[in-house]
C-alpha cells in the first residue's frame, strides 16, 4: 500500500509537519489546513507550478463547496454523515502529504504525485486530476468505512446518495480545471492533450466511476472484520489507482 523507502523531504516540510500535527475535526478545520498547505505548496521552487500545489488548490475549492452546500441543507440527506465523511476523506490526504514531508513512505497512487510534483514537463491539469484519481480512487472507499464505524452506521441508500454528492461536486470542478488553470497560470494549454487527459482516452470517467467507488466501499464493508483481507484489498485499490494516475501523468507530458 506504500511507496518502497526514504523519500526526499520537502523544503518546507517543518511548515506541513506542524500544519497537519493534529488531524482536523470538522470540514472548517479541513479547510484551514489547506489554505496553510496551498501557501506552503507554492513557497516551493515551483510555484504555483507544483504538483502538490494544482491539486491542493482544487481540493480547497471543493472544501469549500462541500461547507457552503453542508451549511445550506441543500443537497446532502444526511449532513451528519456528509460533514464526518469530509473529515474522513481529507484525514487521508493529509496523511500522506505529513508522511511525504517526513520522509516516510506515502500510498503508491500518492506517490504517483508527490515523486513527479517538480518535474516541469507536467502540467497543471495532469497534477490535478491525478490528485482527483488519487484522493477518489484509493482514499474515498475506506473513508466511507470509516465514517460508518465511527458514526456507528451502515452503508444505506442515504449514504450512498451523500456518497454520490461528493462525487458530483468534484466532477464539476474537474470539468472547469482547463479555464481556471488556463487564467491561473497565465498559460495557453495544448487542446490535443487537454482532450486526451480529460475526455480523449476516458480518463475522467474512470477516475469519477462513482458506481465503482461505492463498490469498492460495500467490499471494504463486508471484509472490516477480517483485517488481513481488508488490508490486502486496499493495497490492491492503491495499485490500480497508482497506475491510472501514471497514465495521466503520461498522457500529458511533453517529450
Amino acid at each position: 500500500m506504500v511507496s518502497d523507502g526514504l523519500r526526499a523531504v520537502p523544503s518546507y516540510a517543518g511548515g506541513v509537519l506542524e500544519c497537519l500535527a493534529i488531524p482536523p475535526e470538522d470540514v472548517p478545520g479541513v479547510l484551514e489546513r489547506l489554505d496553510r498547505l496551498q501557501e506552503l505548496a507554492e513557497s516551493g521552487p515551483r510555484g504555483t507550478d507544483d504538483g502538490l500545489a494544482c491539486f491542493n488548490h482544487l481540493y480547497r475549492e471543493i472544501t469549500r463547496e462541500v461547507l457552503a452546500q453542508l451549511d445550506g441543507q441543500e443537497l446532502f440527506r444526511e449532513p451528519e454523515f456528509s460533514g464526518r465523511l469530509d473529515v474522513e476523506f481529507a484525514r487521508r490526504y493529509f496523511s500522506a502529504v505529513r508522511a511525504d514531508a517526513s520522509g516516510l513512505p506515502v500510498p503508491r497512487s500518492w506517490a504517483v504525485l508527490l515523486d513527479r510534483r517538480g518535474h516541469t514537463e507536467i502540467g497543471p491539469v495532469e497534477f490535478a486530476v491525478a490528485g482527483v484519481n488519487a484522493h477518489v480512487n484509493y482514499d474515498l472507499a475506506t473513508a466511507v468505512v470509516r465514517t460508518c464505524t465511527v458514526l456507528g452506521r451502515g452503508l444505506g441508500r442515504s449514504e450512498l446518495a451523500d456518497h454520490q454528492s461528493f462525487n458530483e461536486i468534484f466532477a464539476q470542478h474537474v470539468g472547469g480545471l482547463v479555464d481556471h488553470f488556463g487564467t491561473w497560470l497565465g498559460r495557453e494549454l495544448d487542446g490535443a492533450v487537454i482532450d486526451k487527459i480529460m475526455d480523449g482516452a476516458g480518463t475522467l470517467s474512470v477516475v469519477l466511476a462513482r458506481d465503482a467507488a461505492w463498490c469498492r466501499a460495500e467490499h471494504l464493508w463486508a471484509l472490516r472484520t477480517r483485517p488481513a483481507e481488508y488490508e490486502r484489498e486496499c493495497q490492491a485499490i492503491d495499485w490500480r489507482a497508482a497506475m491510472i494516475g501514471r497514465g495521466v501523468l503520461l498522457a500529458g507530458a511533453t517529450p
